[in-house]
């Protein structure tokens, strides 16, 4: 059976949902309305409406082409993964937003349903065979902005950047005490211990050179809000750095000890969070800018008791 084409000019002061339009127009199911709408079968002024609960108003002409023998399947289920957000993707790259609790890759002790194994997962959501390469990392208890490669040459040639120090990379930290300098640079010469631990070393050819910036953006009464730019791409070394100064990052469990406990935090996680991202793209060499809001439990911490201005902040 050839389409059919049904059409309505909706009338009234009232607007309406369009998926009761199509319901008072056709007598068909919800489920089966609902499929027209997810294939395109549904228009609005000559324009392709998707959403089934999309207001319409008077004047507004509602037309539904569709073959009735035809089955239209439904829309495919959207992904949802508490792991990541994307942020980005185009068919060489897929920046995200990690969660913070989750590897990026594989470790000896742990080999299942990392980050990667979850983004493989998606890029073959839709279509199978779809590769996913890591460039870069970020470490399980932190949260923040991460790219992979959807190709071993856009992987090579974003590795080249990382390696090169090239990438800007600003993070968000919650740290220990008050710092006594409002901006400056961490530097020292990082070694691996046997339990993957990072330690500052003091030969000139011993370990690998660890730069990081920081800029102070809040105190509070016993802890700092610093933004922080690792020059060099060392492991953990945001956090060597804070913890060698006094400062270690909250619910750090590796680095810091019992300085890096608070009482006001509670969270397995670290306040640590990479917000912002910035590289070239491996084609076309574009700048590319990204940022990430600070996760909820860092912009809702509060040390106790409040200072003068926060309860004014928080007066209802």
């Amino acid at each position: 059976m050839p389409k059919q084409t049904y059409s309505v000019t909706i009338t009234g002061d009232q607007p309406l949902r369009a998926d009761h339009v199509v319901r008072d127009l056709l007598r068909l199911s919800r489920s089966k309305i609902t499929r027209l709408f997810a294939n395109g079968c549904v228009t609005v002024n000559d324009k392709k409406c998707k959403d089934s609960f999309a207001r319409v108003a008077a004047g507004d002409v509602v037309q539904v082409a569709f073959n009735p023998d035809a089955g239209y399947p439904e829309a495919p289920k959207a992904w949802d993964d508490r792991t990541f957000d994307v942020v980005f993707e185009d068919s060489w790259i897929i920046v995200i937003n990690k969660a913070a609790g989750v590897l990026t890759l594989p470790t000896e002790k742990s080999t299942g349903n990392t980050l990667l194994d979850r983004i493989k997962l998606y890029l073959n959501h839709s279509r199978s065979g779809r590769e996913c390469f890591v460039v870069h990392r970020l470490a399980r208890e932190a949260s923040g902005l991460l790219v992979f490669a959807k190709s071993a040459v856009g992987a090579r040639l974003l590795q080249a950047q990382f390696n090169d120090d090239a990438p800007t990379r600003l993070f968000t930290a919650i740290v220990n005490g008050n710092m006594e300098k409002s901006e400056g640079n961490f530097e020292c010469r990082l070694a691996t211990a046997s339990n993957l631990d990072q330690y500052a070393v003091y030969g000139k050819d011993e370990g690998s050179l660890a730069t990081t910036e920081y800029r102070v953006l809040r105190e509070k009464l016993d802890t700092t809000i610093v933004e922080l730019r690792p020059v060099t791409a060392r492991r953990h070394q945001m956090r060597v750095h804070l913890a060698d100064a006094g400062h270690p990052v909250l619910g750090d469990p590796r680095y810091g000890k019992g300085k890096s406990r608070h009482r006001n935090w509670h969270k397995r996680r670290i306040a640590l969070h990479g917000h912002r991202l910035e590289f070239l793209h491996p084609e076309s060499a574009a700048p590319l800018v990204f940022e990430s809001p600070i996760p909820v439990a860092m912009k809702k911490f509060r040390p106790q008791p409040l200072e003068e201005n926060e309860r004014s902040e928080n007066a209802p």
